[in-house]
């Protein structure tokens, strides 16, 4: 069960739609059981499927050990689609009562998911724009990141410190970058090119290509409370959600295959190392 965090250093990325719509693709049209963790104190994620803002039953209580995770999922208008809210007693919430005296904490929500993959295909965690605790800890529980953008020059140059923040829990987690995704796109855009470039040398072949095209129906879906699926499926964001869920899928397969394949052979080359000749023989 792959464990994804959305990511990105600047706001106003598309980070929450992508989440939410990614997984809202994967649940509608490849009938996959996904769970999203909305893990951001503004609680966009969990508005965007229509959960009350002021809603209590949500992650600080299970980061705090007063709930389980199970006591607060709920279901959303997508069949296979839930989601464990958010709301704003996430932020600071690290400074605070039992966390703030656990050296390990970033690690909390790595334990809570444990488990789940008996459950569900996909856990799909939405971070707030930032690398703070919130999304230290959302890496942690991660296997897999999917990174955020938009072909503007603020979100580019976050993408160097995104990138060493990246590496930097790769030291002692493992944690893959599975794309980078960019919204907001318009292919006439003029400077397309230099953004593209931008990225490659942040993270060499990861873009999908599949990319967001900016449209006012996923406002609209907003205002709702559902999935722009559930609102205009004609729409063209749609098209290109649909796009990224296939890409998605079959790039995910490739990096498993790949990674299975590593494994096996470093398996195989450990077993084949001589063993040391002990003393005096």
């Amino acid at each position: 069960m792959p464990v994804v965090t959305f990511c990105s250093f600047k706001g106003g990325t598309a980070k929450t739609s992508t989440a939410l719509h990614l997984g809202a693709c994967l649940a509608k049209y490849h009938k996959k059981k996904v769970l999203l963790i909305d893990f951001d104190a503004q609680a966009n994620l969990s508005t965007g499927v229509g959960i009350e803002f002021d809603c209590l039953e949500t992650m600080p209580l299970v980061l705090r050990g007063e709930k389980e995770l199970k006591d607060i999922i709920r279901n959303t208008s997508i069949k296979h689609l839930d989601i464990a809210p958010a709301n704003v007693y996430l932020d600071g919430i690290e400074s605070t009562s039992p966390l703030a005296m656990d050296l390990y904490s970033h690690e909390r929500l790595r334990k809570v998911l444990k488990g789940w993959e008996e459950i569900y295909d996909f856990i799909f965690i939405d971070t707030p724009p930032s690398l703070g605790w919130l999304t230290q800890s959302a890496f942690f529980a991660s296997r897999y990141t999917v990174i955020c953008v938009t072909p503007e020059p603020y979100s580019m140059l976050g993408l160097n410190r995104l990138r060493e923040h990246h590496n930097s829990v790769k030291e002692n987690h493992p944690l893959s970058c599975l794309g980078v995704l960019i919204s907001f796109w318009d292919k006439q855009g003029s400077t397309n090119t230099a953004y593209l470039e931008a990225i490659e040398a942040s993270f060499p072949n990861k873009v999908f290509e599949a990319k967001i095209r900016k449209d006012i129906s996923i406002t609209k879906a907003i205002f709702h409370g559902k999935p722009v699926f559930l609102t205009n499926e004609k729409a063209r964001a749609c098209q290109d959600y649909r796009s990224l869920g296939k890409e998605f899928l079959a790039r995910l397969t490739h990096i498993q295959q790949t990674e299975k394949i590593e494994t096996a052979v470093e398996n195989l080359v450990t077993k084949k190392k001589p063993q040391k000749a002990h003393a005096g023989k």
